[in-house]
């Protein structure tokens, strides 16, 4: 019996989004780190960052852990551990990513970053318990 993707992991309806810029791209010969200051929906102004890691087999994808935090408008500070996997092609990247979230949360995101006018859009919802 084999069961679809859609079987093994729900989302919540809500769909919720961040916007922002890239603050800094440091690279280095096994990858990079990518900072942004970014407006999330539900959370709040935080920052985040990208530390990539190469595919060594694959150029232009690879590996990804992150961190996140955002204060909203009360002072309630949030933080995210973020882990997941890029894949660039030519000035766009796009980082598919699960994000564990100190309120108890868990987001699947997608990460869309485009070098050329240094944009941050992230698209997530909550996974369903």
């Amino acid at each position: 019996m084999s069961m679809s993707l859609n079987d093994l992991i729900k989302l919540e309806d809500e769909k919720m989004s961040a916007e922002g810029k890239i603050t800094s791209v440091i690279l280095d010969d096994t990858g990079g780190t990518i900072t942004g200051k970014i407006n999330v929906s539900v959370y709040g102004l935080g920052y985040v960052n990208y530390s990539l890691s190469m595919n060594p087999k694959t150029p232009g994808q690879g590996g990804m852990v992150g961190n996140a935090n955002v204060i909203d408008d009360d002072g309630i500070s949030n933080t995210a551990a973020l882990h997941g996997v890029w894949k660039r092609t030519g000035h766009q990247m796009k980082i598919y990513c699960m994000d564990d979230i100190s309120d108890g949360m868990i987001h699947l995101a997608v990460v869309s970053i485009d070098f050329r006018d240094d944009s941050i859009r992230v698209d997530f919802s909550r996974i369903a318990s």
